[in-house]
């Protein structure tokens, strides 16, 4: 609500103003100094060519080498050296504004992205005001109207608005009335213009929500990631044609606002074509009457000719409204994540020396009354491996995310060695632990990045890499790319490779072990083999297990047969522990266990041929 207010003031221009200095002091000095200079040479030319035409007659009568002549000369010279200055000082204002701009959007949008990853946890990146706010600070639309934008436009507003202030004071001397009467019709048709910027800029604020969703279709058809079944479905018509859906119910609101009120522009500017009549008229016939001079008359049109650059409302408003609505967005959303903050400022150096323990653990997302958690109980073992099971939905994953802190429980607490989770600093208990999810991130950047992000402005320990891809299997891998660890694992990139599923596996093994030299404690393995079968998915967690040996492993799955060696097993279901024990015991229990095991089982048997006995199975 705070954002649509601030639509329909000057509030977005002021904050964009207020933020020049803050990107680049010196270029913002720099841009003003040119900004005073071009704003003041459209008078110094109206004065300057108005001498120059009064000298004219004076100059004829009393010859070159007079006084009048020497003036004549020297008003030539002014008046052409200003124009010169008038030719040349646009392009050096705009290539000034536009690197202003540059330098404002690239400074804004950093700290749109430091906003955006300071809370420790990421229940802001689902919450929809938020990704408004994120889709906002980017630009308004999917016009992506910047802040860049914004600055060359708000340059070329301030230096024609003031040259008409100017042009207007200079009328005043002949008539003061008539330049208050030029001023009041001018600004008249600027304010019912701007009525209707600020009336467009509301619907499209008003309908992010809707510009994101035709911004995600559009995304769809431009990049590769649903490039292959878009067309593997036909899907290329039905996405042209959503994305028209989406564009219109969007531009809806917009347009009805613009529908409103035009007959109040039509009026205002018949108003303004009356009075520049008027004032021609006037000059006109002083003129004529010899009230005034030639050299006066020149001045008087062109005072007459700049100050109806007042009532102007062309792209540069548009570009100057729209990005500087941007501004607002990243302050905004600043204060917001700013206000997301974890409790906890104790050091999680070492943890955990005995367990992690869920007590009566409750838990929902934000926004949902579906818990998925009501009651929670479970001892993560410092030291051993721990592997939890159970079917799609049983609320295996969130526990990760509750364990690394990426939330907090609604009710119920965590402990690492007795000390609440919530007293611990989450920037010192994450980086303790290290996740390989199921959908764990592709980075399309070099494999030596996709492994161990080195410190900025460090080069990678290849060394470091090189273990931690001999651990993981994966030395195999980076010995076939083209160009090693600097190989970029995207073709979206010059001299890009792409790798297959099981290669990706491998490289995001490595990716945990580099973390475990990096310091992690907690290593967990959330089903990220998506791209595997059975013989390879246990496989992986064997040599997952086999690596971690003696460090605190989580291992999850929905396959139980793959987790059969690891020192413990819970099965989770409806959001609570219903078994827990090593395999053995599980399968001798013959509980929900051991069903689900020879179930699973029975599928890569022969038609006919009996499960195998607990224990009996190979994967």
């Amino acid at each position: 609500m705070a954002l649509r207010r601030r639509a329909s003031t000057w509030g977005p221009v002021a904050a964009l103003v207020r933020q020049l200095p803050v990107a680049s002091p010196g270029l913002t000095l720099v841009w003003a100094l040119a900004l005073s200079v071009t704003t003041v040479l459209p008078l110094s030319f109206a004065l300057a060519s108005g001498a120059l035409v009064g000298g004219v007659t004076p100059t004829v009568r009393a010859g070159l080498g007079s006084a009048a002549g020497h003036r004549l000369i020297l008003a030539l010279v002014a008046t052409a050296s200003i124009f010169a200055l008038q030719q040349a000082a646009p392009p050096v204002l705009d290539s000034l504004a536009n690197m202003l701009g540059r330098r404002l959007t690239g400074s804004l949008r950093r700290r749109v992205m430091t906003a955006a990853l300071r809370p420790p946890g990421i229940a802001h990146l689902e919450d929809p005001a938020t990704l408004d706010l994120v889709s906002q600070a980017q630009g308004v639309g999917t016009a992506q109207f910047t802040p860049t934008q914004a600055t060359a436009a708000l340059s070329g507003m301030v230096a024609s608005r003031l040259g008409g202030a100017a042009a207007a004071g200079l009328l005043a001397t002949y008539r003061w009335w008539l330049a208050g009467l030029v001023l009041v019709v001018d600004l008249t048709i600027v304010q019912v213009q701007t009525w209707e910027l600020r009336r467009s800029l509301a619907g499209l604020v008003l309908e992010t929500e809707t510009f994101r969703r035709a911004g995600y279709i559009r995304d769809l058809a431009l990049t590769p990631p649903a490039a292959k079944e878009i067309r593997v479905f036909g899907l290329e018509r039905w996405l042209v044609h959503r994305f028209g859906e989406e564009w219109t119910a969007a531009m809806k609101t917009v347009l009805a606002s613009r529908d409103r009120r035009r007959w109040a522009i039509f009026l205002a500017i018949a108003a303004a074509g009356a009075t520049d009549f008027l004032a021609y008229s006037l000059i006109g016939y002083a003129a004529v009457a010899h009230q005034i001079t030639i050299g006066h008359l020149t001045v008087l049109i062109g005072a007459v000719q700049g100050s109806a650059i007042l009532m102007q409302v062309n792209s540069n408003w548009l570009n100057m409204t729209y990005g500087a609505a941007a501004v607002p967005a990243v302050l905004e959303l600043e204060r917001t994540t700013a206000a997301m903050t974890m409790s906890g400022d104790r050091a999680a150096d070492g943890l955990p020396h005995r367990s992690i323990r869920f007590d009566g653990v409750g838990f929902s997302y934000p926004g949902s009354s579906l818990p998925i958690y009501s009651e929670l109980n479970l001892e993560i073992e410092a030291g051993r491996s721990l592997a939890i099971v159970g079917r799609n939905g049983a609320g295996k994953t969130t526990l990760v995310k509750l364990l690394a802190r990426l939330y907090d429980p609604t009710s119920g607490r965590i402990t690492v060695d007795d000390v609440p989770l919530t007293d611990l600093e989450p920037r010192s208990w994450q980086p303790r632990v290290a996740a390989i999810f199921q959908d764990f991130t592709r980075f399309a950047l070099p494999v030596s990045d996709n492994v161990s992000f080195a410190d900025v402005g460090q080069s990678p320990d290849v060394a470091a890499l090189d273990r931690a891809a001999a651990r993981a299997g994966a030395e195999a891998v980076v010995a076939e790319l083209p160009h090693g660890w600097s190989s970029t694992l995207s073709r979206q990139f010059t001299d890009g490779t792409e790798l297959s599923g099981g290669q990706w596996q491998r490289v995001a093994l490595a990716r945990a072990m580099a973390a475990v030299e990096a310091g992690a404690g907690v290593l967990i393995l959330d089903e990220p083999t998506a791209n595997l079968d059975v013989r390879a998915e246990a496989e992986l967690y064997d040599r997952f297990l086999d690596l971690t040996r003696g460090l605190t492993t989580v291992l999850i799955s929905h396959r139980f047969s793959t987790v059969r060696r690891a020192d413990r097993i819970v099965v989770l279901e409806d959001g609570r522990v219903i078994e827990d024990g090593d395999h053995d015991s599980l399968m001798a229990t013959g509980g929900r266990y051991a069903e689900m095991f020879r179930l699973q089982a029975a599928r890569f048997e022969p038609a006919g041929t009996e499960a195998p006995a607990a224990g009996a199975l190979e994967p």
